[in-house]
């Protein structure tokens, strides 16, 4: 039989930013169900061990996985190969294993207590992955933001009435602060150079919308007066959490209505 002279058809770039989506969410529940299965083996003292085994092996891919994306990111500098429009290179797994290293040594060394936390890490950095290819570049940074905001809010009122923690409440604010200053610092940059910045001698155009400066500068203030709030206000914590949710849900209407 004659071969077919007609080639392959390229992998389109909407079809490859779908399926890096995909991706991520695939790889974010597989980590989910297999968090599931280390918790109800770690939980019981007759299946204790073989959670640590499996925690071990799964440290030992993650490690594993971290030197063959330095041999990937170094074929890929040399040129040797190529990274248009692959899903498997030598980043992605470098991030990928990292994730997973974290995750596993967190649990090796604490127990089950990072699994909760984690069962809320993987899925919110799929849906951030998907903010970042779907909207604009300001709304992913706006919920990033509230996201970061959020999280020392929680972490403000978890830590307000521990003694040993005493210190903690104060070190949110403060971060909080410092990512506050940072960010308009460089917002007034963008601004000043109409949104392009330089990145290894290329020029690359962020595209944000004429709102973009406003609302980039708004939301981390914002932020940092939530997170101050509920330090100085503890028990209006769901006020101050119901407030940067609402600001979020609005901010994506807003942008949602703008892809259409």
């Amino acid at each position: 039989m004659a071969k077919s002279n007609v080639g392959k058809k390229p992998i389109s770039e909407e079809e490859y930013t779908t399926n890096k989506v995909l991706t991520v969410f695939s790889v974010c529940l597989l980590g989910v169900l297999v968090l599931m299965v280390l918790q109800r083996l770690l939980s019981y003292a007759n299946t204790w061990e073989t959670g640590v085994l499996v925690s071990r092996i799964l440290l030992g891919i993650g490690v594993l996985g971290i030197i063959c994306s330095v041999v990937l990111l170094v074929r890929e500098a040399s040129g040797k190969r190529s990274t248009a429009r692959r899903i498997l290179c030598g980043r992605n797994v470098l991030i990928a294993s990292i994730v997973l290293v974290a995750a596993m040594s967190a649990i090796l060394y604490m127990g089950v207590g990072p699994i909760k936390m984690l069962y809320v890490v993987l899925p919110v950095l799929a849906v951030y992955y998907l903010v970042y290819h779907s909207y604009a570049r300001e709304f992913f940074l706006i919920a990033l933001d509230t996201g970061v905001g959020v999280g020392l809010m929680w972490l403000v009122h978890r830590a307000i009435d521990s003694a040993t923690y005493a210190w903690m409440p104060y070190a949110a604010l403060a971060a909080a602060v410092v990512l506050t200053i940072a960010q308009l610092a460089c917002v007034a940059s963008l601004r000043s150079k109409n949104g392009k910045i330089t990145y290894r001698g290329k020029k690359i155009n962020m595209q944000f919308s004429r709102n973009a400066y406003t609302m980039l500068t708004i939301t981390p203030v914002l932020m940092t007066v939530l997170v101050a709030a509920v330090l100085f206000a503890p028990a209006h914590i769901l006020i101050a959490m119901g407030v940067a949710a609402a600001y979020l849900f609005i901010t994506a209407v807003y942008y949602t209505v703008k892809l259409m």
